[in-house]
């Protein structure tokens, strides 16, 4: 009876000493755990402050670079106001919506700025905004009064640059992962101003209708050159605006509209101001024109910011997952020790104990099922979807493509041929008319447009862009190429035996013109007529074959508008008047 107590002792001893061992290894196993789950929360918690730091002041930074766009963007309405040409209360209520939006952006950033850096930029603001109500309000402005108050608006631009290098020199300083990002987000918004202030550069003189100034020139060169500059140091870096073809095709839109339309346009004003200032456009209609070149520009702008700020805040929403997930890893392992330490005591300790002591007469061990399961289906889910997504962008591509492709060949405004198509679809026709065929060229500009602009309104001036567009249209065959090629000038490419046809057309096409009844915005009557120059392209190529017809519609023009002209070199070969009736189908 001894015997067994003390064997029953023996085996309790045994039993709790080997199940305390075993308890004391999983302490030190969930110890190590922790102190391992810890080490990684604490690297996590790190990351996670430091995304959230990063998102925090990339905000500010968006938020004094939205504002700084905001105080460049005022100067596009202060110069159409300035100008004093017509719709002058639209351009006022337009420059006091930009000047509103751009005191709420101010507003918007008093509490992250210091109050002397934005006292500074307000007083030139103000500065600026005075001297362009001065000049808006003695029209004609003078060279002098529109330059200071341009000049002012530069400078209230530059004041509040020092907020923006006091925003994003710690991140360039401090946070070397930041400083490359920061720097391309700088580059973009002084890329955009300098832009808007190479336009501005041409708008004291366009008012003033007088030479541009060689302190005026000397500053576009350098604009133009800084321009040139920083396009190029925006390429040194595509991957941080890395934002997939989206980002990709802003960029190249903003470059095509901008170095493709927007610069050359002031450049050719600058050649026109330094040899006497008879300027084909006036300051409204530039500033309006410039305009549309820099939108595009400044979507890619808005678009790489936004881009930089989501990847920080996926940054930021990825650390913070990554937390979650150690943490629930953590009290996954702490469970799995647990229970594996119970499974153990339970299922192998306690039998292996009883069997060693002869005790135990029956061992219960039953096998452990995980409870593992196999999906099989979820795991192709992805891909289906992945193929689905293709399918929808792959569509949503070509509908693209083909937008983009009447957007490139057809003229926005009257639904016709722009000058590219013309030209594509032209120069074979020249080069090869078929047996008994010719090729004739005729050109028409529409007389006095700029004056019905002027008087009229330009929104009147599209309208006889339109008419004159659908009397030309309803004249010619769906066969012949009917383009316009410039701001009031069409282009018709016709196939016909005789040059009498080509010129009969010509005649009709002028009469019909000149029988227009178009009516303004206002009510009156707008008189419109063109003057044609038609001619032939036997031998020529395309060049030739359009100074040609430039020639004879400039003759036309000298000659009193309103006419038909043909090209000298072809009136000896015309022998007969030319003979009235439709052109062959």
């Amino acid at each position: 009876m001894a015997t067994s107590v003390q064997t029953g002792k023996r085996q309790a001893l045994r039993s709790l000493w080997i199940g305390g061992r075993l308890w004391i290894g999983a302490v030190v196993a969930v110890l190590l755990s922790a102190t391992m789950a810890g080490i990684i929360l604490a690297h996590v918690s790190r990351l996670f402050l430091h995304a959230r730091h990063d998102v925090a002041t990339l905000e500010q930074l968006r938020l004094v670079l939205d504002t700084a766009n905001r105080i460049s963007a005022e100067r596009a309405p202060s110069n159409v106001l300035m100008s004093g040409g017509p719709g002058l209360p639209s351009a006022r209520d337009r420059l006091r919506a930009a000047r509103a939006q751009t005191d709420q952006a101010l507003a918007r950033g008093a509490a992250i700025v210091p109050a002397a850096l934005l006292q500074d930029a307000v007083r030139h603001l103000a500065r600026a905004r005075a001297l362009v109500d001065q000049a808006a309000s003695q029209p004609p402005a003078g060279y002098g009064a529109v330059q200071n108050a341009v000049d002012a608006l530069f400078a209230a631009y530059d004041a509040y640059r020092a907020v923006v290098l006091w925003r994003a020199a710690p991140l360039i300083r401090f946070d070397p992962e930041l400083a490359g990002p920061v720097q391309h987000a700088l580059i973009l918004c002084f890329l955009r101003d300098d832009a808007g202030r190479l336009g501005s550069t041409i708008i004291a003189p366009l008012v003033a209708h007088a030479p541009i100034s060689s302190s005026n020139i000397a500053a576009g060169d350098r604009l133009s050159g800084r321009i040139a500059m920083q396009w190029q140091l925006l390429a040194l870096d595509p991957d941080l605006t890395d934002g997939g073809s989206r980002l990709a095709a802003l960029r190249a839109e903003a470059e095509t509209a901008y170095f493709g339309d927007g610069q050359p346009l002031v450049a050719g004003l600058i050649a026109e101001g330094r040899h006497g200032g008879a300027y084909t456009s006036d300051a409204a209609a530039f500033s309006g024109h410039y305009v549309e070149t820099l939108t595009p520009l400044e979507i890619w702008r808005t678009a790489c910011l936004d881009a930089l700020l989501a990847r920080y805040r996926q940054k930021e929403h990825q650390a913070l997952d990554v937390a979650w997930i150690v943490g629930g890893m953590m009290l996954v392992v702490v469970w799995l020790i647990a229970g594996g330490v119970l499974l153990v005591h339970l299922r192998v300790l306690r039998p292996l104990l009883e069997a060693s002591e002869a005790v135990v007469a029956l061992v219960h061990d039953q096998p452990v099922r995980l409870p593992l399961s196999h999906p099989g289906g979820p795991e192709l889910r992805p891909l289906i979807d992945a193929v689905a997504l293709l399918d929808i962008k792959l569509r949503e591509r070509a509908a693209q493509a083909r937008q983009l492709k009447y957007q490139a060949e057809t003229d926005e405004l009257t639904g016709l041929l722009n000058r590219r198509a013309f030209l594509m679809l032209g120069e074979p026709r020249l080069a090869g008319a078929g047996p008994g065929e010719r090729v004739f060229f005729i050109l028409l500009d529409i007389d006095h447009f700029k004056a019905i602009n002027d008087r009229h309104g330009h929104t009147s001036g599209d309208r006889v862009l339109v008419a004159v567009a659908n009397a030309l249209r309803a004249h010619v065959r769906p066969c012949d190429l009917v383009a316009r090629i410039g701001g009031e000038e069409f282009a018709i490419l016709i196939q016909a035996p005789s040059q009498g046809i080509a010129l009969s057309l010509a005649h009709r096409l002028r009469q019909s013109v000149a029988g227009l009844a178009i009516l303004s915005t206002d009510g009156a009557r707008v008189s419109v007529t063109a003057s044609f120059g038609v001619a032939a392209g036997d031998g020529l190529i395309w060049r030739q074959c359009v100074a040609k017809a430039d020639v004879a519609l400039y003759a036309a023009k000298r000659a009193g508008r309103n006419r038909v002209h043909l090209a000298e070199q072809d009136v000896f070969a015309w022998p007969s008047p030319p003979r009235s009736g439709p052109l062959p189908a």
